[in-house]
C-alpha cells in the first residue's frame, strides 16, 4: 500500500492526469479491500462540513457534493491550523474520505486553492468594484464612492470570518493562497481605485498625489479597523462604532486629505523614488550647455 501511495503522489508532481486518476482508483480499490477506504457519508461526524444532500441510494455521494465537502473541510482546517499545520490525511478524516479521494478531486496543491478563491467568490458573491457604486461613479461623487467601497469591504469580512482568518494564516507564512489573491483581488481594486483617483485629479478634484499611495490609506484603514473588530479586538474596547459610521468617517478623513481647495491650480505631483531629484539634475546639465 505505501508503494502504491508514493507512486500516486509521484504521478502528481509529474502532472500526469491519466495515471493520477488509474492510480487513485487503485488506492481507494485497496482501501475498500483493507477496510481502510472513506467512511459512510451518512457518518460523518458533526461539524465535519460533511452534509449528506447529495448522497445516493448506495450511500456514496455525488462527486460534485464530494468535492465541495472536502473543499469546506479543508477552508475550515487551514483557517484554524493554517496550511502548514494541516496535512492531506487530515483533511482526508475529516471529510470521512480516502486521501486518494482528495487527490482525485485535487489534483494538486494549486487546484485545490483556486477553488477555494473561486468558491469565496461566488458564495459571498463578490462583485468588481465599479458594479458596488455604479451610480457614484457616474455622479463624480467621491465620498459616495469611497463610503460604498469601505462598507461593502466590511460587510465581506464581517460575514465571513473564516476567510479572513485563512487569508491572515496564508499572509503570515508566505503561502501560495496569498499570492493568488493578491493577483485576483487586491491589484484589481488599486488598479481601479487608481485610475478613479486619476481622473479626479485631470478634473480638478483632488491634489496631485500618488493614487497608488491614496490607495494603500484607504485599504488600511478600512481593513485594519475588519481586523481589530474580528481578530484582535473582538470585545470592542477600543472602538466599537457600526460599519456605516466608521466607513463615512474614514472617506472623511481620506478626502479632507487629498481634496483640492477650490479654485487652486493642481500641484505636480511628487515623484517617488528619486525620479524628481534626477529630471531637476538633467535639467541643470542642459542649462549649462
Amino acid at each position: 500500500m505505501r508503494t502504491l501511495v508514493s507512486k500516486y503522489l509521484l504521478l502528481i508532481e509529474t502532472g500526469d492526469a491519466k495515471g493520477n486518476k488509474r492510480m487513485s482508483r487503485t488506492l481507494e480499490a485497496k482501501g475498500a479491500g483493507s477496510g481502510g477506504g472513506a467512511a459512510d457519508p451518512a457518518r460523518t461526524p458533526d461539524g465535519a462540513g460533511g452534509a449528506t444532500t447529495g448522497v445516493h441510494g448506495s450511500g456514496r455521494m455525488a462527486g460534485e457534493d464530494r468535492r465541495k465537502q472536502i473543499l469546506l473541510v479543508a477552508m475550515r482546517l487551514f483557517s484554524q491550523r493554517g496550511f502548514s499545520g494541516t496535512t492531506t490525511k487530515e483533511i482526508a478524516q475529516a471529510a470521512g474520505v480516502s486521501e486518494a479521494m482528495v487527490f482525485r478531486h485535487f489534483a494538486n496543491k494549486e487546484e485545490l486553492y483556486s477553488a477555494i478563491l473561486d468558491h469565496k467568490a461566488c458564495a459571498n458573491n463578490i462583485e468588481c468594484p465599479s458594479d458596488i457604486v455604479p451610480d457614484a461613479l457616474a455622479r463624480r461623487d467621491d465620498r459616495a464612492v469611497f463610503t460604498g467601497l469601505a462598507l461593502a469591504m466590511m460587510r465581506h469580512h464581517e460575514h465571513d470570518t473564516e476567510f479572513l482568518r485563512l487569508l491572515t494564516h496564508s499572509a503570515l507564512e508566505g503561502h501560495e493562497l496569498a499570492h493568488m489573491f493578491w493577483d485576483r483581488n487586491v491589484r484589481g481594486m488599486y488598479d481601479f481605485l487608481g485610475a478613479y483617483i486619476r481622473d479626479r485629479q485631470r478634473e480638478g478634484a483632488m491634489r496631485d498625489v500618488d493614487p497608488a499611495i491614496v490607495v494603500r490609506g484607504f485599504l488600511g484603514m478600512v481593513i485594519h479597523h475588519s481586523l481589530n473588530n474580528l481578530l484582535w479586538d473582538t470585545r470592542r474596547l477600543l472602538l466599537n462604532i457600526p460599519n456605516e459610521r466608521a466607513a463615512a468617517e474614514f472617506t472623511e478623513i481620506l478626502l479632507r486629505g487629498i481634496a483640492a481647495e477650490p479654485g487652486a491650480t493642481p500641484a505636480p505631483r511628487v515623484a517617488a523614488n528619486g525620479e524628481k531629484a534626477a529630471k531637476a539634475g538633467a535639467t541643470r546639465g542642459k542649462k549649462k550647455k
